[in-house]
């Protein structure tokens, strides 16, 4: 398991948000942020970064609301989420990922969020992942094909099998700080729903910009992560007009 030095050294930033949804328990314990209508359009599947229930984890969950999604956000690290005073320790934050982070690990909390989602009635459902987050976003795409399509800020943790055995369109938007996935893309667009994938890297922003890093507060890192968002709902309605 890798992960840049920002992962492992920069915290999130403080910022006051309040969300508009609600929060509600799973059949297992599991807690899920839950917004948007029960009638909108498709579901989004909102894989948090490392550092979990952040405000900026809430805010874009009810972007993709507003947009017109019924969005969850499953609180997957539970009890375990990176704290600050584990920054720095790199060796740490990753032994707490490779135990209570890991796809096998989570795969039936996940199995258990797409089935909430299909007992409200969706079965077009698309992810999206930030940081970590991304990494369960590629691995789920792997396994269930049923995802119409993933929306990838600023990755961590990828390899390249992950874009050899993506089954939906990916939306990918590195910042400065991530790995060049160039080479690795050419995967995804190689594959028939090629035409619905994308990648941006901004190349102005730092690791966690449209995440718990996010400092919202300064125009300039809010309005490129509102084009990250708005480029991800572009593509999801992009998949949506051809699903219909």
């Amino acid at each position: 398991m890798s992960l840049i030095s920002a992962c492992c050294t920069r915290p999130p930033i403080k910022m006051e948000y309040t969300p508009k949804g609600e929060t509600i328990t799973l059949e297992n314990g599991l807690k899920c942020y839950v917004t948007g209508k029960k009638g909108s359009k498709a579901a989004v599947i909102h894989l948090y970064d490392i550092f979990a229930l952040r405000p900026n984890s809430y805010h874009a969950a009810d972007i993709f609301a507003d947009a017109g999604f019924r969005v969850i956000m499953p609180d997957l690290l539970r009890d375990h989420p990176i704290k600050v005073e584990m920054l720095g320790d790199r060796q740490k934050i990753i032994k707490r990922l490779s135990t209570v982070g890991t796809y096998p690990y989570l795969r039936s909390d996940l199995i258990l969020v797409k089935e909430y989602l299909n007992g409200e009635g969706f079965n077009k459902i698309f992810l999206s992942g930030y940081c970590w987050g991304a990494k369960l976003a590629m691995a789920l795409s792997a396994e269930d094909s049923s995802y119409l399509g993933g929306a990838l800020f600023h990755p961590s943790l990828l390899e390249e099998d992950d874009f050899k055995n993506s089954q939906a369109p990916m939306i990918i938007q590195p910042s400065m700080e991530d790995p060049d996935f160039t080479e690795w893309y050419k995967e995804l667009l190689a594959k028939p729903f090629g035409p619905y994938c994308y990648l941006q890297v901004y190349d102005d922003m730092l690791h966690g910009y449209a995440a718990g890093r996010g400092e919202w507060y300064i125009p300039h890192i809010k309005e490129r992560a509102d084009e990250a968002f708005n480029n991800a709902i572009r593509g999801f309605n992009r998949i949506l007009a051809i699903k219909a």
